[in-house]
C-alpha cells in the first residue's frame, strides 16, 4: 500500500474540504489517528472526551487513547472532531458511513487532486500518518504505540516503504552517461 506525501495530503484535503465537509473530516480523522475505515466508521460521540479520542482498534491491535490535535497552521488540516462528536451525541456514530462510501469518495477526491489511483484509498491515510511519524522521529516504537500494534512486525511493514523510496532515489541519482569507456578487445596470439 502506498502512502501520501504531505503535499498530496494537502491537495486531497483541499478538494474534500470544498466538496463535502463531512467527508473531509472523516479523512482527516482517519489520517490523524491512523485508522482503518472500519475503525473510523465505528467512532461514537462518547469516544471523544476531554480532548482525546478512544480508538477501539481492530485486527488484534491494542486500543489507544490519543490527544486530538488543536493547532492547524494549514486550514486543510483543521480537525473538528470534538464538534462533530458533540453534534452526533454520545451513543451515535460520528461518521455514519459505509466502507464502500468512504472508498468511493476518496477515489473521487484523489482523482480531482491529481493523485495516483493506487494511493487513493482510505488505508493510505493510515500509512501516511505512520510515515509522517517516521519522518519526524525515526522511531518504529513510536509508530507501534501510536497505531496500537501488538507486534513490531506489523509496524515494520509500514517501514518497508522507506526502503522502496531509498531505492527509487538511488535510481534517480544514477549518473548514466554515454561516455563510459569500452573495454579494449583482447588479441589472441595464433600458435
Amino acid at each position: 500500500m502506498e502512502y501520501l506525501t504531505l503535499q498530496e495530503l494537502d491537495r486531497l484535503f483541499d478538494i474534500a474540504r470544498h466538496e463535502n465537509e463531512k467527508h473531509w473530516q472523516a479523512m482527516l480523522t482517519a489520517f490523524y489517528f491512523g485508522l482503518r475505515v472500519s475503525e473510523l466508521t465505528q467512532i461514537r460521540g462518547e469516544d471523544v472526551q476531554d480532548g482525546q479520542l478512544k480508538v477501539k482498534r481492530l485486527k488484534h491491535s491494542l486500543s489507544t487513547l490519543q490527544h486530538i490535535p488543536t493547532s492547524f497552521p494549514n486550514p486543510n488540516f483543521e480537525l473538528r472532531l470534538t464538534d462533530l462528536a458533540r453534534a452526533a451525541g454520545p451513543r451515535n456514530r460520528v461518521f455514519p458511513l459505509s466502507r464502500q462510501r468512504c472508498d468511493a469518495f476518496i477515489k473521487r477526491y484523489g482523482m480531482l487532486a491529481g493523485i495516483h489511483r493506487t494511493k487513493a484509498h482510505m488505508h493510505s491515510l493510515k500509512h501516511s500518518i505512520a510515515m509522517a511519524i517516521w519522518n519526524e522521529t525515526h522511531s518504529p516504537g513510536q509508530i507501534k504505540a501510536y497505531l496500537g500494534h501488538k507486534s513490531m512486525s506489523s509496524t515494520m511493514a509500514y517501514l518497508n516503504e522507506t526502503e522502496s523510496l531509498k531505492a527509487q532515489e538511488a535510481v534517480e541519482n544514477l549518473q548514466l552517461t554515454c561516455d563510459i569507456p569500452q573495454p579494449k578487445p583482447k588479441l589472441f596470439a595464433v600458435a
